[in-house]
């Protein structure tokens, strides 16, 4: 787990070693335990090592393969690098580390990037020269766990990076479109846009090559529509309960078995939700004395529940608590570290504070419950979408008959989708993403008849593609911020496939009971919960799901101040009038989010100091 940064001139072999190096700098909070830096003719590569596999020099980067021909850069963990590192030995080749880095770079330069990439049960973000074709590869994981960032400058320049904040050097500005988003409530994580203009992001499950001609080859060598199998979703089907539960347990335990792999101290975040504590109950049959850390938000404090897992569990939780004063506190210092205006996900303030703490005892691992939700449906308003469809269906038949009619009264009372120019500028600003998950989704649905399965592949593709990505970013950097690598298990492979494939009644289950207030009669994951009522109290695995809840923001006052000759008034040409009629038209929650886009602005595009922004802050927003 590292920062890869470096510079690609194709038409030069020399290459601006200062920039290179200042890139490194920038990163150095994801490599706490050293860095390196590497040429070759047309490149310099960097290195922020954060040691979590085989602790020693020798699995320093960057690391050029034994052959010479490629240079290595990555940041990530491959779980399964001993059956590669076996596979290595039966053709030959000796590998003298004992992590993962050197088995994936002579792997590759034994049996080619393309063979491994498809062998590789992990996260990374790769950054590989290949010298004898004078060739820059760009690679990022499946799901798009690990990060990496690429602009390209005067002469076709490459720069690339871990972080945004490695490639903000010149004249940087912001993408008013991705802003726009973010404004409107989108994460702005998906696809290849970021808020920086001319920054692109690799996509998960992207490879980039790009050469001294200047041209740029683009290859999706995974897509998530490819984990929907038709004969898996029918074997399923044909299962029993038990037999489906059996499957379920069996891929997870293999999946924390591999994220359990350390040679750096490992512990568990938990929250008291069923997906964090099925983690830590399995988790701990390995690791006996595995440590336990909960953040818990004044106000929103999910406390009891994570103090009886530890109980339940004999471990000891290790708490830390997060006022309303610790988030104004720290909204600057944690929007740096983000890359990202704290519009979406305002909970990254407690996260980052707790895995400060945890890092602060030593800490390089932390397991987390990311992932369950999205692949098995644990999120209330997608436990209710039968509902909503069934009034939908409803409420569109009325529609129908009124529009027949008369319709002028049908488009008074009901506007046509596609004649709201606000549904209309939420897809353009996102860039049309959901609908091209849409397409995906129906696509990768084609072989299902029931109409519940249908609809369970198209949520899953929406969460997937959509929401984790966001969720991955925030648990990124801030972890990465106090030098703490995330794992997901419930992101292996194997697992993600089984879950993927799963019919919708597996996912989510009508009952009698009342199961949960906002969507009462519908169980939520239900294979997820089902395996931890075997594993997990009741209380426990029953549990409603709370989201990591934070309501600071309904206790925060913006001063009007704040904005004044700011990011955001000279953004959007906002004078001191325009400025006073905001107060009058808009929210406070709204107002809230434009200053979370004022903090990122100042420091990324303006270059303003931490301590400046911070200072502002604390003299422009108050708390009830």
């Amino acid at each position: 787990m590292c920062g890869i940064a470096g510079v690609f001139s194709p038409h030069s072999e020399l290459v601006d070693e200062k920039r290179a190096r200042d890139m490194m700098r920038a990163l150095g909070h994801r490599g706490p335990d050293g860095d390196g830096y590497d040429t070759a003719p047309h490149v310099a590569f960097c290195h922020t090592r954060l040691a979590i596999l085989d602790l020693s020099d020798r699995a320093a980067q960057p690391m050029s393969s034994r052959d010479g021909r490629y240079l290595l850069s990555y940041n990530g963990e491959v779980y399964n690098f001993r059956e590669l590192r076996d596979e290595l030995e039966q053709v030959g080749v000796t590998v003298r580390s004992t992590g993962d880095t050197e088995v994936i770079l002579e792997y590759i330069a034994r049996f080619g990037l393309d063979a491994t990439l498809g062998r590789l049960e992990g996260f990374w973000a790769i950054a590989l020269w290949d010298r004898t074709e004078c060739e820059l590869h760009l690679v990022r994981d499946r799901h798009g766990i690990k990060p990496l960032y690429y602009r390209i400058g005067s002469g076709n320049v490459v720069q690339f990076a871990s972080e945004l904040k490695a490639l903000t050097d010149g004249d940087i500005r912001a993408d008013l479109t991705s802003l726009d988003a973010m404004l409107l409530g989108y994460s702005a994580t998906w696809g290849e846009h970021t808020v920086l203009e001319g920054v692109r992001c690799v996509r998960a499950g992207e490879w980039l090559t790009f050469d001294r001609s200047a041209t740029v080859q683009r290859t999706r060598y995974f897509q998530l529509e490819e984990v929907f199998d038709e004969a898996m979703h029918r074997e399923l089907e044909r299962l029993s309960d038990n037999e489906v539960i059996e499957r379920v347990a069996a891929e997870f335990d293999r999946s924390i078995d591999y994220r359990m792999i350390s040679d750096a101290p490992l512990a568990c975040l938990v929250s008291g939700g069923v997906d964090s504590s099925l983690v830590a109950s399995t988790a701990i049959r390995q690791l006996p004395d595995l440590a336990l850390y909960h953040a818990d938000v004044l106000y929103d404090s999910e406390r009891p529940a994570a103090d009886a897992l530890a109980r339940e569990l004999g471990s000891h939780l290790n708490v830390r608590p997060v006022s309303d004063r610790d988030f104004l506190g720290r909204v600057a210092e944690v929007t740096w570290y983000n890359d990202l205006p704290l519009t979406y996900h305002l909970n990254s303030v407690p996260f980052y504070l707790v895995c400060q703490q945890a890092g602060a005892d030593g800490i390089k691992v932390l397991l987390t419950g990311e992932g369950s939700d999205e692949f098995f449906l644990g999120y209330p308003n997608y436990a209710i979408a039968p509902y909503l469809e069934t009034i939908d269906m409803e409420k569109r038949s009325m529609q129908t008959a009124v529009h027949r009619l008369t319709g002028r009264a049908g488009r008074l009372l009901w506007p046509r989708q596609n004649e709201s120019a606000t549904v209309g500028l939420g897809e353009l600003v996102s860039r049309f993403e959901r609908h091209q998950v849409a397409i995906d989704a129906k696509a990768a649905s084609s072989h299902l008849t029931r109409r519940p399965d249908v609809r369970a592949h198209a949520m899953t593709m929406e969460l997937a593609e959509g929401h984790l990505l966001s969720l991955l970013h925030r648990n990124d950097r801030l972890a990465m911020a106090s030098g703490i690598e995330s794992r997901y298990p419930f992101l292996g492979s194997s697992l993600v496939k089984l879950a993927a494939n799963l019919p919708a009644k597996h996912k989510l289950r009508w009952t009698r009971r009342l199961h949960n207030r906002r969507h009462p009669f519908v169980v939520d994951k239900w294979a997820v919960r089902e395996l931890a009522e075997r594993r997990l109290p009741p209380h426990l695995a029953r549990r409603e799901k709370r989201g990591f809840p934070v309501n600071v923001q309904d206790r925060i006052n913006v001063g009007r101040e704040l904005l004044d000759d700011g990011f955001v008034a000279d953004t959007y040409g906002l004078d001191r009038r325009a400025l006073e009629s905001l107060w009058d038209v808009a929210t406070p929650s709204w107002i809230l989010r434009l200053a979370m886009v004022e903090v990122w602005g100042r420091l990324f595009v303006g270059n303003i100091g931490l301590e400046e922004v911070q200072k502002s802050l604390h003299d422009n927003v108050t708390l009830d």
